[in-house]
């Protein structure tokens, strides 16, 4: 303890050195409790505000990825339900139009045959008054070359 003191004398040091130290204390406490308790609560503050919120943001990141997910499924099962719904009456309407266009071709088919029949018939008409024709012509022909 002598050599603390010595050495205190070779610094200049005397009574005043207790005072001075019990007002840093002083000071420094009023300080602690004044300032740097603030400071440190403003720090962590700031911490779990930016730093903290990493972990927030990264959850947050997860989320809206997983949403992106379930949303990109669910636009193509819609997708997927609108064509299906789309192919359905597109067959429904090609089947429509097929059996409306048997039904016309039948339409068609009938007044066709009953075209040809009637002309057939004209022809046959024709054909029996040409015969017929042909006979008297034969006959006449006959008579004359015979008479002549």
């Amino acid at each position: 303890m002598d050599a603390v003191v010595a050495i205190f004398q070779q610094l200049g040091a005397n009574e005043s050195l207790v005072y001075q130290f019990a007002i840093f204390v002083i000071v420094f406490l009023v300080a602690k409790f004044g300032f740097f308790n603030h400071l440190q609560a403003i720090l962590d503050t700031r911490v779990e505000k930016t730093v903290k919120l990493e972990g927030n943001a990264e959850a947050k990141f997860e989320e809206v990825n997983k949403l992106s997910a379930e949303y990109k499924e669910k636009i193509k099962t819609a997708n997927k339900e609108a064509k299906s719904k789309v192919d359905a009456g597109k067959m429904e309407i090609t089947k429509a139009e097929e059996a409306r266009y048997r039904q016309q071709e039948t339409e068609v088919n009938k007044y066709v045959e009953s075209s040809r029949a009637e002309v057939q018939k004209e022809v046959q008409a024709k054909k029996d008054e040409v015969m017929n024709e042909a006979d008297q012509l034969a006959n006449s022909l006959v008579q004359k070359i015979t008479k002549g």
